[in-house]
């Protein structure tokens, strides 16, 4: 922030106090004085009325105790108090047996004796209680008030009279016309008041404020002062009070010191504001761009947003715990006794003041700014505020965690408030105890229940996470953990199944790159070799077309294998664009078969067809679908065991077309049918005979495409498969 709004920012601080002393205390120093302060006027009445009800309007006792008068309701009610006679005589019992015990195990047999009397006594006199007897115990229950508060006065007089001495007054009562003076009012003085009937007169109670009476009697009538008494009688007076500038005392004098340095400290308050207010001004006018326009340092801007609350919060505290002391200094109401410490006091009570002010007011500047232009948006969403709301919303996404989670809080809360309850009232351990062991400890069992189960989670988690293959986690129930660790169970079967397939599938890797190069070598192998025999000078004609008619063969070979392998990469990455048409199915395969008649009779093979009872029609391309058969037909050709039967067989079974091939293999295929379809995988494991490897596979992918199904089954040497595709 520049120098100039710092300072703009101070002198509005420096305005904005002295307003709010002008507006809280300006009318106690705007024109008045030391007498018209509250202070002064209540230390004033305070005096008047410590003498009136003493030595003004003092209290007939004599005549008030001759007007007492006992009612019938007011014997009712000591009775009704106090119990009946049953409940008295009981209490009366109780309260001395303890007393007379104690006196008997200490071997006082005197005391007891005595004790013993005086119970038997108060028993005796409840029993022959009667409404007389209650009357005359009231009554003289009022009488001892009266004259206790009668000496009370009367012990009052001399401390009152000496009191009085700061005074001069000339009284007159208005209803009995007695006049009382003190003093001469025609003294100089340095405070008057005068009562009369146009001001006011002056209303002075028979009976002492201060006074407080104790009566357990009385108490039992629910009187408790003496108001309830004799009523509160009070008197009217007209004349004149003067405080004699000869008889003002140190404390009034200590005390107008007071006022006047406070009245300074509140003209020093206005004069600042209204130079600051000028010195304000007079900044806006000529800087008003710099004053306005308030930079917020880069580390303040990287704070989060409770950071940014909690720094203006620390400055309102700040500006609280200095401002009420200083205006309570600028009220006259807090002084030290040394004149330069009380200025010193004051003054860095000031500054401090004027600096949190000034702190809070940019922070909230700064604070409104943001709201302004939209930070105060990312504030708040990279505060912790709403990411606790978040996390409290968490808790309950899974509801009966959560709600289990908040009842141990409270029930763990409850414990420690009854605990706490119980050491300073132990009697409520007989309350706590049973709810100790039937809801306090269960609760604790189910918490650590609950952390067990979560601790074997958290175990078997982090070994899964290693790699570990682990056995099944028990946990028993139908708790959230219960239901995580079946859970968990599945996630470490898939990681097992997941473990089993990436193995196989580096096998299936390696078996790949050793079959792509054995394939691809070894025509490639004779290509080279005949391409260099061709190169001797010396070759006969028949010679170079026998190689010539090899490398032919040879080249077409590693052409085929390139193109299946082309393909198959296409269909692995959903490159492959089908063209759909209806197509009859049946036609297709009596042209598959067609197509390899001379080499199905010259395997020495029979092949037994079963067309369909009618035409098949399906919406597949027919030239890939061709394919599929083809690659069928020719892979039976190949892996057929020689003078055995063929079954091709087309049907149609709930609305799908099947197409089915049964044969005897030639060569030994084990048990898995699942690696036939992996890529360059043949029967033939010495891969002496032709093909590339790719036929099952190239065919699953096109029936993959068309959304049908291929499958595969093995019974010892009996091949079958089944493609199946929906009709139409």
């Amino acid at each position: 922030m520049k120098n100039s709004a710092w300072v703009f920012f101070v002198l509005i601080s420096i305005v904005l106090f002295a307003v709010t002393s002008v507006v809280s205390v300006g009318p106690k120093y705007v024109g008045g004085s030391y007498y018209e302060s509250g202070n002064f006027q209540e230390s004033f009445d305070y005096k008047i009325q410590e003498i009136g009800p003493i030595l003004l309007s003092r209290l007939d006792v004599d005549e008030e105790i001759e007007n007492l008068q006992v009612e019938p309701y007011e014997v009712e009610q000591y009775r009704v108090y106090y119990g009946s006679q049953i409940d008295q005589i009981r209490m009366v019992q109780e309260q001395y047996q303890e007393m007379i015990n104690e006196a008997e195990q200490n071997g006082e047999s005197v005391i007891k004796e005595e004790l013993e009397k005086v119970r038997d006594n108060k028993i005796a006199e409840i029993r022959e209680m009667d409404d007389d007897t209650v009357r005359e115990k009231i009554l003289s229950a009022k009488k001892e008030v009266l004259r206790k508060y009668d000496a009370h006065i009367s012990n009052a007089v001399s401390q009152v009279k000496v009191n009085q001495q700061s005074l001069a007054y000339k009284l007159k009562n208005v209803e009995t016309g007695e006049s009382f003076v003190f003093g001469d009012i025609n003294e100089e003085a340095a405070y008057s008041k005068v009562f009369n009937q146009k001001e006011g007169y002056l209303t002075v109670s028979s009976i002492d404020q201060n006074y407080s009476q104790e009566n357990d009697e009385l108490e039992a009538l629910s009187i408790y002062n003496l108001y309830e008494l004799v009523g509160d009688e009070s008197s009217q007076f007209s004349g004149t009070f003067i405080i004699p500038k000869n008889m003002v005392s140190n404390e009034q004098l200590a005390e107008m010191r007071h006022y006047e340095q406070s009245k300074w400290y509140f003209i020093a308050t206005c004069m600042l504001g209204l130079l600051s207010a000028a010195g304000a001004f007079w900044l806006y006018r000529k800087k008003k761009v710099e004053v306005l326009i308030i930079p917020m340092p880069n580390w303040i801007r990287q704070l989060s947003l409770e950071w940014r609350i909690g720094g203006i919060l620390v400055s309102v505290f700040g500006l609280f715990c200095t401002y009420y002391p200083l205006t309570e200094r600028i009220d006259g109401m807090r002084y030290d006794h040394l004149i330069g410490v009380n200025i010193v006091n004051t003054g860095l009570l000031y500054i401090f003041l004027i600096v949190f002010l000034t702190l809070t007011i940019v922070q909230l500047i700064w604070l409104f700014n943001d709201f302004q232009n939209n930070n105060f948006k990312q504030l708040w969403k990279n505060s912790s505020i709403p990411k606790l709301t978040g996390m409290i919303q968490e808790v309950f996404l899974k509801r009966s965690l959560g709600n289990q989670f908040v009842m141990l809080l409270v029930v763990v809360f409850l414990a420690g408030l009854g605990l706490g309850g119980v050491v300073i009232l132990p009697v409520l351990i007989v309350a706590y105890a049973p709810l100790f062991v039937l809801v306090f400890l269960p609760a604790m069992y189910l918490l650590v229940k609950r952390v067990a189960n979560y601790n074997k989670l958290a175990i078997a988690t982090e070994q899964m996470a290693k790699g570990q293959l682990i056995g099944d986690i028990e946990i028993r129930g139908k708790s959230v953990f219960a239901e995580h660790a079946k859970h968990l169970n599945k996630l470490r079967e898939g990681v097992r199944m997941s473990q089993s397939e990436q193995a196989k599938s580096e096998r299936l890797k390696t078996e790949l790159i050793t079959n792509v190069s054995h394939d691809l070598r070894t025509p490639l192998t004779s290509i080279i070799t005949y391409t260099d025999l061709l190169k001797k000078p010396d070759l006969t004609n028949e010679e170079r077309l026998s190689y010539v008619a090899i490398l032919d063969r040879k080249s077409q070979r590693l052409k085929t294998l390139i193109e299946d392998l082309f393909e198959v990469s296409k269909m692995a990455s959903g490159n492959m664009e089908l063209h759909k048409q209806k197509v009859d199915l049946s036609q297709l395969m009596q042209q598959a078969l067609a197509e390899h008649e001379e080499e199905i009779q010259g395997a020495n093979l029979d092949f037994r067809v079963t067309p369909p009872a009618k035409s098949l029609h399906a919406y597949v391309d027919g030239q890939k679908w061709w394919r599929v058969l083809d690659n069928l037909i020719v892979n039976s050709i190949k892996y057929t065991l020689p003078g055995t039967r063929v079954y091709v067989t087309l049907k149609e079974e709930d609305g799908c077309a099947l197409f089915i091939i049964k044969n005897v293999t030639r060569y030994e295929l084990g048990e898995d049918v699942d690696e036939l379809f992996e890529r360059f995988k043949r029967a033939d494991t010495s891969r002496h005979t032709e093909g590339s490897g790719l036929g099952l596979a190239i065919s699953q992918s096109i029936v993959d495409l068309h959304g049908g199904s291929m499958r595969i089954e093995l019974d010892g040497d009996l091949f079958k498969v089944t493609v199946s595709i929906q009709t139409i």
